[in-house]
């Protein structure tokens, strides 16, 4: 795999004709500030929210048909190796229509959208915590290619992708897993709480792999539809994960339409973090932004996910001379059906101070409802929060681009 990719990184450098060569470098940024944020979840104290909610920066650096791109996530958790990076990859445009790419980033198949006071659901934007296990899948090892553009009426990018964690195993390839004790009375048990794992730069097909397309139609000059699909792999698992993401856009000098749904499936080893056994996911976002005139704008966007997730069964087992009992976390969700509808609704004012900065005024209201094993109306179900709650948001914000 190794050999591949470094074939292709120096493919086209060795392509590349004598000629003279100009250099362009650019900084790019955004930030956006929690002004005055006011947060309240049913049974909980509300707390206002005064910060940074989002800081990125993006370094480009460009030499004829080569580029690169460094996106700093300086809002993130650093004190995991390589995290900074939220994005590093390499580019080559030497082929007409043809983009080459390389490096560590978003693996591109969904049609993202910012919310009105939130982001997408898909994208984290929460205040009850969101049970959906797909995300921007951002921070992964891959390798793309892409096809077309606005002139050809589309662009298609087919990725080939790996997870920037993996699972650390030993020399014979069985799992390390992350123990420790439980007392019962006078006797100690050993319980499971996680696997071992190790960050990579480059991930390795052997233990995973995953693939991910993203076909966009322009339309006309207002209108694109967009169709991506999604597969994943670990080899230490029995079951594949999935997905289907259908959206539009529509953008006149009046307004702004969105539009995305998701259909996933998805399945994780016992042991795993926000794991499952069987989780079908649907998902919509519909948005709209309406201009008023130059400076202000409204905006309403709603959404709603509706989740069937099937626990593991977690029973005592030996395994090299070990015998591991669950903990008590595990017995409670063990075998379990949870049926979760969650929903938002979001309305905002926009206030476009200078060209690339703007002050918003919004509201948001979010509620969640679960059906555990068939019981409705828990206040406590295992592993997930704010189980038949709702919340609500008042936000004042100030975004910046540079």
């Amino acid at each position: 795999m190794k050999k591949l990719l470094f074939t292709l990184i120096l493919a086209p450098c060795c392509l590349m004709p004598l000629k003279a060569h100009s250099f362009d470098a650019s900084v790019r940024g955004f930030i956006a500030l929690d002004a005055l944020n006011f947060e309240k979840i049913a049974g909980s104290k509300g707390a206002s929210v005064i910060g940074i909610g989002v800081l990125d920066l993006k370094i480009f650096a460009e030499q004829d048909d080569m580029s690169a791109a460094i996106k700093l996530d300086l809002d993130g958790k650093l004190d995991r190796e390589n995290n900074i990076f939220e994005e590093a990859y390499a580019t080559y445009k030497g082929i007409p229509n043809v983009r080459l790419m390389l490096g560590k980033g978003v693996v591109r198949f969904q049609n993202l959208h910012w919310g009105a006071v939130e982001n997408t659901y898909q994208d984290g934007g929460t205040v009850i915590q969101a049970d959906n296990n797909y995300r921007k899948l951002s921070r992964k090892a891959f390798i793309a290619a892409s096809y077309g553009g606005r002139s050809k009426g589309f662009i298609n990018q087919f990725t080939l992708f790996g997870d920037s964690t993996e699972n650390y195993t030993d020399q014979n390839g069985d799992k390390q897993y992350v123990t420790s004790t439980r007392r019962v009375g006078s006797t100690t048990y050993s319980t499971i709480t996680g696997y071992k794992t190790e960050e990579v730069t480059a991930f390795n097909t052997s233990r995973e792999f995953g693939l991910a397309n993203k076909l966009e139609l322009f339309t006309t000059d207002s209108l694109k539809l967009t169709f991506g699909q999604f597969y994943y792999k670990n080899r230490m698992h029995n079951k594949a994960n999935y997905a289907l993401d259908i959206g539009l856009n529509y953008e006149s000098s009046t307004m702004e339409i969105w539009v995305d749904s998701l259909y996933g499936f998805s399945s994780k080893l016992p042991y795993e973090p926000y794991t499952t056994k069987a989780k079908n996911e649907y998902f919509l976002q519909v948005g709209m932004e309406y201009f008023l005139n130059e400076k202000w704008s409204l905006v309403e966007n709603v959404e709603g996910l509706l989740i069937k997730d099937l626990q593991h069964t977690y029973a005592q087992f030996t395994e090299n001379g070990t015998t591991y009992y669950p903990t008590t976390q595990q017995e409670r969700k063990s075998n379990v059906t949870n049926k979760i509808k969650t929903y938002k609704i979001e309305s905002a004012i926009k206030y476009k101070i200078t060209k690339s900065a703007q002050i918003t005024f919004g509201g948001l209201y979010e509620k969640k409802i679960v059906e555990s094993n068939g019981v409705k109306g828990l206040k406590f179900v295992q592993d997930v929060r704010n189980a038949n709650r709702d919340a609500y948001k008042l936000a004042t914000s100030i975004s910046f681009w540079f």
